[in-house]
């Protein structure tokens, strides 16, 4: 260090020693924290207020200039590693000019970075009711108050720091934080409007920070939950996992196929494909591509473009000979749809070889034994199918027609009542 630095902190170094030596101690804070509510602020001499705090705030005549060059010796004190010093000519700096918040949560800052709440508390709370407070003023307030255990207050002060410097994305991460433990303590959960309030700003808050953070797994679990807690539509619930696995790729092909079983049951067959398609292409040779090809299939056959689902059904039974559920698939449609029943029964017939309980291969095996004229055959199985607790559309759509072809007319009134859409 050059020989002038030295000289100009030693010289300080005096002069703030003999300040010192003139003033009586502090008096001791012990208010730490305010309650919940923030009340509105009276109006502060703040020369007054910072006196009781520290007497070394006392000058005998304020001066702006002099506020000024302590200021700035403040600043070279810190660059030189000097806080203590450096605390001392802020204050000093502020009792010349008592009315600068600036000067104020400056001297606020360093007090925090040596931990002395106690001190630095009371001038905080005197930082945030000015109209003047700044971001950093009430962020401060926020975490002496979450740490004192006042959470409403620190929910208050995040919102307000957060108001004055926008998407802050650390500090909203911080803030989601505290809304989660919030959300998950007894009080909250047993005052449901205010459970639900926390959750709709939670719920706003990932959404600014999944695509920033890059979609976290456990952050976007979350989201989910959120998102089925305030009822958010499931449009676009699959809008966050589309983003989410256009963002990770085959890694979060789970939320992929996720997002396409939220557009298949939105009738969107063909983004849902878009979704599967890419996903199977991604990574063919998987675990789940079998059941990928199945679904793909399947929504191009809802789109009435069996020729294709058709393909895509006998490309798998061509991997995979043994799969039935593809068989019987592949086998319906052909029985459903007159395009080739005989054929159709075949693939049913071999699925119900490798299966011989599934309800639905049975229900296949029956509407093609009804498609051949077979009616009381087909009857017999939908009977037994039905007194065996099944219960699905299709299978009352099948026993009404097949009593119908046999004049059963009360019978298949009875069937047709059963029909849910």
């Amino acid at each position: 260090m050059e020989k002038t630095a030295i000289l100009k902190i030693l010289i300080i170094l005096g002069i703030l020693i003999q300040t010192i030596s003139c003033a009586s101690r502090p008096a001791p804070v012990t208010d730490v924290a305010d309650s919940a509510k923030i009340q509105e602020a009276p109006k502060i001499n703040m020369a007054e207020e910072l006196a009781k705090i520290d007497t070394l705030l006392k000058a005998d005549t304020p001066n702006v200039d002099a506020a000024h060059g302590l200021f700035l010796l403040a600043l070279d004190l810190i660059e030189a590693d000097r806080i203590i010093l450096a605390e001392l000519a802020y204050k000093k700096a502020l009792a010349n000019d008592p009315e600068s918040y600036f000067l104020l949560g400056e001297l606020i800052k360093i007090l925090l970075r040596q931990s002395k709440i106690d001190e630095a508390f009371p001038l905080l709370k005197l930082a945030v009711q000015s109209p003047k407070a700044t971001a950093d003023n009430f962020l401060f307030a926020a975490r002496l108050y979450k740490e004192s255990g006042a959470l409403d207050s620190a929910r208050i002060y995040y919102k307000k720091s957060l108001e004055k410097m926008g998407d802050n994305y650390p500090v909203l991460f911080e803030y989601a934080q505290l809304l989660e433990f919030l959300l998950r303590t007894s009080e909250f959960k047993e005052d449901e409007l205010e459970s639900n309030k926390i959750a709709h700003e939670l719920k706003d808050i990932f959404d600014i920070l999944l695509a920033e953070l890059d979609y976290p797994s456990l952050l976007l679990q979350e989201q989910l939950r959120l998102y089925q807690k305030t009822d958010v539509p499931d449009s676009v619930t699959a809008h966050l996992l589309g983003e989410a696995f256009r963002a990770k790729g085959l890694e979060y092909s789970i939320y992929g196929l996720l997002q396409a079983e939220i557009l298949t049951s939105l009738k969107k067959y063909s983004e849902a494909n878009e979704v599967l398609l890419t996903i199977f292409f991604m990574d063919s040779l998987g675990g789940n591509s079998s059941a990928i090809a199945l679904r793909i299939a399947h929504n191009f056959e809802l789109m009435n473009n069996v020729t294709t689902a058709i393909v895509w059904l006998e490309q798998l039974l061509s991997r995979e000979p043994e799969n039935h559920i593809a068989m019987n698939n592949l086998g319906y449609m052909l029985i459903d749809r007159d395009l080739d029943v005989e054929k159709g029964i075949t693939l049913v017939d071999k699925a119900l070889v490798l299966s011989p309980e599934e309800q639905s291969y049975l229900d296949s095996k029956a509407w093609g034994l009804h498609k051949i004229g077979k009616h009381k055959e087909a009857l017999e199985i939908l009977e037994k199918l039905a007194a065996a607790g099944m219960d699905v559309k299709e299978l009352w759509e099948h026993l009404a027609a097949v009593c119908e072809a046999l004049n059963l007319e009360e019978k298949a009134k009875e069937y047709r009542s059963k029909i849910k859409d």
